[in-house]
């Protein structure tokens, strides 16, 4: 009887943990849109991709290298962190979502922490105007 109830208690764990990750997973695709459907605020003037370039001087290149390719030398062992200049973004391309990837930083391990505790709104919109000055260009 006890080995009844506890492969019933191991099934209704299981079935708990699934429609945790299902809900998590659902609220993250909703906040995605959600983050997508934010807009820059700052101009990219040459003052905002300074500002954005030293911000970034100052917190991303340690892991996304000096010319934000990946390869910054203080990445977290076994980590590889994405090229922020090339055409490939795996964690949502508009600028709302990369803003939200930096303040929120990147999920499930946070290998890429938040950074909204060291950066103001308006630095993280200056950096990704630094970044898109660097990429390839968009139509």
């Amino acid at each position: 009887m006890a080995r009844i109830q506890g492969a019933q208690a191991g099934i209704v764990g299981l079935a708990a943990a699934w429609v945790v990750a299902i809900t998590v997973a659902a609220n993250a695709r909703a906040s995605d849109a959600e983050a997508a459907k934010l807009k820059n605020p700052i101009k990219a003037t040459p003052e905002s991709i300074a500002a954005g370039q030293t911000v970034y001087g100052k917190y991303c290149k340690f892991c996304h290298g000096d010319d934000a390719k990946g390869d910054g030398p203080l990445a977290p062992k076994g980590t590889h962190p994405p090229n922020l200049v090339d055409a490939m973004w795996d964690h949502g391309s508009s600028n709302g979502e990369i803003f939200m990837n930096i303040k929120e930083g990147i999920g499930p391990k946070y290998d890429m922490k938040a950074m909204k505790a060291k950066m103001m709104d308006a630095d993280m919109w200056n950096v990704i105007n630094y970044l898109r000055s660097l990429g390839p260009k968009t139509k």
